[in-house]
């Protein structure tokens, strides 16, 4: 697939060391005629422009126009400041948590930055992702109200038990609007694997983040957690595909062949394969000849990398469409009956939605999951229809 040159400097900058080569492929690049505002916008859309100011600031200042020059510079120290301040925070909430007996590890964000790319001014995000067991929810929820923290969701204490035992987050906002906390046990059901976080407990290790050392997940955990995470959201940022290179650049030494017999165990092997596909194929990363001829023997891989690619740097500029994401979904999927499984979630399993607009007390809610399929037929009934009949009265 034939990329614009805007499109080829993004992946040029999109890791945080340069070989001789790429500088001067950049050099040439920016020799050609460069659409800047276009662009800014695809390094904004995919969380490139910190990177991406670093190496042209570095490299290429004199083929820069000042204006361009000037935004990326604003956006670097904007960014950099807005790390900091979040990263204290998730120090402070640590701290908290460890000192009342609560186990948290954070992952993305602040650690990525920090313990990955090495420089927390280099990696763009915009909240707090901390994982805890799903029994300690509560004691942490308490504890981050005692910090000025509200749940952004206002549900009943029975429905609050089933969010816990049933779902995947819970997020907070702080009453100054400024940070927003993820508490994480597991991922969506509407994802093609449920993914419960207590699976990689008992590998967790320490890394060093803002002069203390916290916990996290291994890197072989972390290169599986940073998989399913790209593929549940169909790698649609650059920025993910750079976080799983950056990871395996500074750690030279995962246990392959483990990672990939978790993977194969969960079901997640044309996951991982993917991940490690588009790390390989769009920035270079350098990975064991063995692991490489296993991945790309897999059509089905390269098949769902085709479709990525065509999401990050294709023209469609409407975000994914549920069926399509769907559709994304079944293809990794490797069992038969982790497609039943998927198709069954998403047809029954009930959501945060149905709990807000039905609100029912705890005896009745088996009826969500009968609200919930019709709900959604409903509402994709409806969109359907709006798509055969434009622009016609349906009322």
């Amino acid at each position: 697939m034939a990329h614009r040159p805007e499109v080829d400097l993004l992946l040029c900058c999109a890791r945080t060391h340069l070989s001789s080569e790429k500088v001067d492929q950049i050099r040439a690049l920016l020799h050609s005629q460069m659409d800047w505002p276009y662009l800014l916008r695809m390094a904004g859309a995919h969380g490139m422009i910190p990177l991406l100011y670093m190496h042209l600031q570095k490299n290429s200042p004199d083929l820069i126009p000042q204006t361009i020059r000037d935004q990326l510079r604003n956006h670097f120290l904007a960014n950099a400041g807005h790390n900091l301040i979040l990263t204290e925070e998730l120090l402070k909430l640590l701290h908290l948590f460890e000192t009342n007996g609560i186990p948290a590890v954070p992952y993305k964000g602040p650690l990525l930055a920090g313990s990955v790319y090495g420089d927390l001014a280099l990696r763009t995000f915009g909240d707090l992702d901390i994982v805890v067991p799903r029994q300690d929810f509560k004691r942490a929820k308490a504890l981050l109200l005692s910090q000025e923290y509200r749940p952004d969701l206002s549900l009943t204490p029975e429905l609050e038990i089933a969010l816990v035992q049933s779902d995947f987050e819970c997020r907070f906002v702080r009453d100054d609007g400024k940070i927003t906390v993820d508490f994480q046990w597991g991922e969506p059901k509407d994802l093609p694997y449920p993914m419960n976080f207590e699976l990689f407990w008992g590998g967790l290790e320490k890394a060093p983040l803002g002069g203390r050392m916290v916990s996290t997940f291994s890197p072989g955990d972390l290169v599986l957690i940073l998989s399913m995470h790209g593929a549940a959201h169909c790698w649609e940022r650059l920025n993910w595909i750079c976080d799983l290179a950056e990871l395996i650049r500074a750690h030279p030494r995962i246990d392959w062949k483990g990672v990939i017999d978790r993977a194969e165990r969960l079901g997640w092997r044309r996951i991982l394969f993917l991940g490690l596909f588009l790390a390989h194929d769009l920035l270079q990363t350098i990975l064991p000849e063995e692991i490489w001829e296993k991945i790309r023997g897999d059509p089905s891989v390269q098949s769902l990398a085709n479709q990525v690619r065509e999401i990050l740097f294709g023209d469609k500029n409407a975000p994914i469409g549920t069926l399509e994401r769907s559709l994304f979904y079944l293809k990794m999927m490797e069992r038969f009956q982790d497609r039943i499984g998927y198709c069954l979630r998403m047809a029954f399993h009930p959501t945060v939605v149905d709990w807000e607009i039905f609100p029912l007390p705890r005896p009745l809610f088996f009826f969500y999951h009968l609200i919930h399929p019709l709900r959604v037929a409903g509402k994709y009934g409806w969109l359907y229809l709006r798509q055969l009949f434009p622009g016609e009265s349906l009322s």
